[in-house]
């Protein structure tokens, strides 16, 4: 897959270390500071990657919107002053990634790095055997047996890393009675499951995206009834449909679900090809997690199961090799403690993966959702490479 690279720049400022970095990788950058130029590189080629930076002449977030209106497949990275980094408005108009003017060199490597893998990403599910249907899709539950854990805060933005992979994406909340999941976004749904059950359920002229709400970062979610009494007009069948209906429409469906077990939500671990086992390095945690296990095991679950630890700090509670005993599972990925981060993500209604990206927290959800993807992609592989060897007898 050959990357067009390009670096354009208003204030006749010269690449400098993008360039050394990308030629250090064996990549080609063309840097140019017009825009005739601009235009004419960016549509010769649908997998571009361009450096803006911009300031004299343009509004460099204006330039970017208009960029991303007329070239919609190039990945749009913004290299902004310090003081106007706003990666939510970089978002809202089209960018995919920034850049600090001060950028160092481990920043701008993981901005190329992410070009990178999304450019990857995007040309396996352009491939006709990958993306025949969105059948393909894959469905992952974000479950934890105690509340308080962090769960939709690692479902939400999971969600926003996979939809800057170039997935489209959406979430179930089906923590029917007090799901917030959009609340993280900072949005009230006007439509929520609720209004789907009762409208669009088994109507095939009502899609179910026309029950969800479109957050920052072109991510869908099915929010929760707006009431906890509504939970009881909605079934298991209702919500194994709404299931069925997303893995059709989207490539990642995520399932926020609720620390108790219901058969509702037993319905929603067993049509997940994942799922997502939160948990903490404290005893009381891990008590309630073995038992979760036990039960999954019991109903033959066990196996889709990934350990994640949340909020891990080295030093404080259990190592992680003594879960792995107490558990008897290892550990898939541990996310590291910084409660500031996830709290003001959660006191702002703006996910950190929006507004805090290059935290460590966010590189943890970022790494784990590029685990995640590679899993898959292996999965797939190993299934085309079965079909033809069956073909082939």
């Amino acid at each position: 897959m050959d990357i067009n690279w390009v670096y354009f720049s208003d204030t006749n400022t010269p690449p400098g270390e993008i360039k050394v970095l990308l030629e250090k990788k064996k990549f080609h950058l063309t840097d140019t500071n017009q825009t005739e130029k601009l235009h004419s590189l960016l549509g010769e080629n649908n997998q571009s990657v361009l450096f803006i930076k911009a300031h004299t002449l343009f509004n460099v977030y204006e330039l970017c919107q208009e960029i991303s209106v007329v070239y919609p497949h190039v990945y749009i990275i913004l290299i902004v002053p310090d003081n106007m980094e706003d990666l939510k408005k970089a978002m809202l108009m089209g960018a995919s990634d920034t850049l600090r003017s001060s950028y160092n060199h481990e920043e701008l490597s993981e901005a190329v790095d992410h070009a990178k893998k999304y450019m990857q990403h995007r040309a396996l599910s352009d491939q006709k055997f990958v993306n025949l249907l969105k059948g393909n899709s894959r469905v992952i539950a974000v479950s934890s047996p105690k509340g308080g854990v962090g769960r939709t805060t690692v479902t939400v933005n999971l969600a926003l890393a996979f939809s800057r992979m170039g997935k489209k994406v959406a979430i179930i909340d089906v923590n029917l009675q007090f799901g917030e999941a959009a609340m993280y976004y900072n949005m009230k749904p006007k439509r929520t499951i609720y209004e789907w059950v009762k409208e669009g359920y088994g109507r095939q002229n009502h899609s179910i995206t026309q029950f969800m709400t479109t957050v920052e970062g072109n991510v869908s979610i099915l929010a929760a009834p707006p009431r906890p009494e509504f939970f009881e007009g909605i079934q298991e069948e209702h919500i194994r449909v709404a299931i069925e209906e997303a893995k059709e429409i989207f490539d990642v469906v995520l399932i926020d679900m609720s620390s108790q077990l219901s058969e509702i939500h037993l319905r929603c671990l067993s049509i997940s090809d994942e799922i997502l086992l939160l948990s903490s390095n404290e005893i009381s945690v891990l008590r309630l997690t073995k038992l979760y296990l036990e039960t999954l095991e019991s109903i033959n679950l066990r196996d889709k199961v990934k350990l994640i630890i949340n909020r891990y700090f080295k030093g404080h509670g259990l190592e992680l090799n003594r879960i792995q005993e107490i558990l008897r599972l290892d550990v898939f990925y541990s996310l590291p403690e910084q409660a500031n981060v996830a709290s003001s993500a959660i006191r702002t209604g703006q996910p950190f993966i929006l507004s805090n990206s290059r935290s460590q927290l966010g590189k943890a959800v970022w790494k784990l959702s590029e685990r995640l993807l590679e899993l898959t992609n292996e999965e797939k592989s190993e299934k085309k490479e079965k079909r033809w060897f069956l073909i082939g007898k």
